[in-house]
């Protein structure tokens, strides 16, 4: 039976080992792994998943906050290194914005999945806190590319949430993972690289967002 954790760092590590649980699963499978197979994947008692989690949906929202903040730090650090003209910055931006993605597909998933399901299984006060989370999240890249860029304040997060909207049609365009090999192989327009068209798309948009101070 596991032990009760009683410090700060125990409870912070637990939490974490239940994160990873459910993100493994996660990866594993289409849907989403209930309470009990997180806490058996975890090691942890189904009850002890409660104590930090209410329900799965509020497991799930905290790893899309989490995997949203990683891929923020990657993005920011991206940006405050770019040397070069403009439209150098903005593909060598946009490169290490797909590629993290292509590395995270669960984070796209998750986002897929996060107005329709998660949040409307959370109480008031958590979606809000969620949304807050992100907005403010947010907010700190978006001024990174205002600075960079060299925009006006409060056009970096019209880029980015223009650009998140973007990459949520076109993943749902595009839903290489669920492609079958026989329509893939009649080469139809529906099954092209997600990857290569949002970054082409993202250039296009970008390009022209940025000349428009």
């Amino acid at each position: 039976m596991a032990q009760h954790a009683l410090t700060p760092d125990d409870k912070h590590a637990r939490r974490d080992a239940i994160l990873e649980a459910a993100l493994s699963l996660f990866v594993a499978q289409s849907d989403l792994p209930s309470s009990a197979q997180i806490a058996t994947a975890a090691g942890l008692a189904k009850g002890t998943v409660y104590i930090y989690f209410r329900t799965k949906e509020e497991i799930f929202i905290a790893l899309l906050e989490r995997g949203v903040a990683d891929f923020l730090t990657k993005l920011e650090d991206s940006i405050v290194q770019l040397k070069g003209r403009r439209e150098q910055k903005i593909a060598a931006v946009l490169s290490v914005y797909v590629e993290y993605l292509e590395q995270h597909r669960e984070l796209l998933r998750l986002d897929a999945m996060s107005h329709a399901v998660l949040e409307k299984n959370l109480e008031t006060s958590k979606c809000l806190e969620h949304k807050l989370t992100f907005i403010t999240r947010l907010q700190k890249t978006a001024l990174v590319i205002e600075r960079t860029f060299q925009i006006e304040e409060g056009r970096g997060i019209t880029l980015l949430m223009r650009t998140f909207a973007m990459t949520r049609g076109l993943w749902q365009n595009y839903p290489e993972d669920d492609m079958r090999p026989e329509l893939a192989d009649a080469a139809t327009p529906l099954y092209k690289s997600f990857a290569k068209e949002t970054h082409e798309a993202l250039i296009e948009y970008w390009h022209g967002a940025l000349t428009l101070k």
